[in-house]
């Protein structure tokens, strides 16, 4: 049964650059085709750790709340709600409201309009214990009902979605092969929908040895550390061709310029992770591209078709996104939790702005 909702609410609130803090606040009122959403999971994000580092300001408005990655519980409306959603129903939010009205929307990539807004920095996001969900995300159809899907799972169905739309531009289901470069969190969820899309012959590139463990357990069929990735060891991986794809999962240059040459004839790339302001700069093999006919395509979040789509592949089983939560901790914790994401400790941790502050829980 749903608790009922109280008057007040914790949440974080970024003020500035590491300027975060825990306020008690009223619960987000209403208006006209609003929503309210219990935040029963939100996860923290590579993304999350630029905007509190400062490293990411483009668009961040202040103060903001921060968290994209969150499922909950649909608890008020203000007026009906959408088609086949109801009162009680557990959501995936997808996290982006677009104009509708760009070129980019037009052509259905919503996610590169320039006129969008998103929750986690421009609209309140769920390191609260509530959070509204506009009118026009509302009506957009941003809350995408997830069945009895866990709420952590469902959390997931976000960055999943964001790799799910890395992939479709290098059309990674006719690929064979496939090299991860970075093996954190994404690099996860990528080794994961490759195999599950078809790929044969996936490889996770990471010097964590622990990372490399999980790259195996994910799906990969081989997890190598840097200094392993030889022209050898890759034509032992790809029959002598090369990777069809690669997805550069991590944002560091040398994570992307010394495996351009490891590409098959027609190779296709996409430079999924975004990097560091002042640091984006890469060196590519002009020559190399332009013989072999590589692709590099970058990507940017998901479209709503993306997250639906993903959705249904994580209702249906399709997807394994299990076991990548792996700690939960109380919102007044907030800066333990965001020193072990930037530590690479956890795969994904989930922030309960509810829980009462004491011994972080492992799982």
């Amino acid at each position: 049964m749903t608790p009922p909702i109280p008057t007040t609410m914790k949440r974080a609130v970024l003020n500035g650059p590491c300027d975060l803090r825990i306020e008690t606040v009223p619960v987000p009122s209403l208006e006209v085709g609003d929503v309210l959403l219990r935040v029963e999971s939100a996860l923290i994000c590579g993304t999350d750790l630029r905007i509190v580092d400062g490293t990411k300001t483009k668009n961040v408005v202040y103060p903001s709340v921060l968290g994209h990655e969150f499922a909950g519980e649909i608890v008020a409306a203000e007026g009906a709600l959408p088609d086949r959603l109801r009162l009680g129903d557990r959501v995936a939010v997808y996290p982006l409201v677009q104009c509708g009205r760009c070129a980019s929307c037009e052509r259905g990539r919503g996610n590169i309009c320039r006129n969008r807004k998103a929750f986690g920095y421009q609209i309140d996001g769920a390191f609260a214990e509530y959070v509204r969900v506009p009118a026009e995300a509302v009506r957009a159809g941003n809350m995408v009902a997830v069945g009895d899907t866990p709420a952590d799972i469902a959390a997931v169905i976000e960055p999943l979605a964001c790799a799910h739309n890395g992939q479709r531009l290098i059309d990674a289901r006719s690929a064979r092969s496939m090299l991860v470069v970075g093996a954190g969190p994404l690099g996860q969820l990528h080794v994961r929908l490759a195999r599950a899309l078809g790929v044969e012959t996936v490889v996770a590139v990471d010097p964590a040895p622990h990372r490399r463990e999980v790259a195996l357990t994910s799906g990969a069929t081989a997890a190598l550390a840097p200094d392993e990735v030889t022209t050898t060891t890759v034509d032992q991986l790809t029959g002598g061709v090369g990777f069809d794809t690669m997805v550069v999962a991590v944002g560091r240059a040398d994570a992307m310029e010394p495996y351009l040459q490891m590409l098959a004839p027609g190779g296709r790339v996409n430079v999924f992770a975004g990097f560091p302001t002042g640091t984006d700069e890469v060196r590519i093999p002009a020559n190399a591209v332009h013989y072999n006919e590589t692709l590099i395509v970058g990507s940017s979040s998901c479209t709503l078709d993306d997250f639906r789509e993903v959705a249904e592949l994580v209702r249906s089983g399709a997807i394994a996104a299990d076991g990548l939560v792996t700690a939960h901790l109380p919102i007044d914790q907030l800066d333990d939790a965001l020193d072990r994401a930037r530590q690479g400790i956890d795969l994904r941790i989930s922030i309960d702005a509810a829980a009462d502050a004491g011994v972080p829980d492992p799982t």
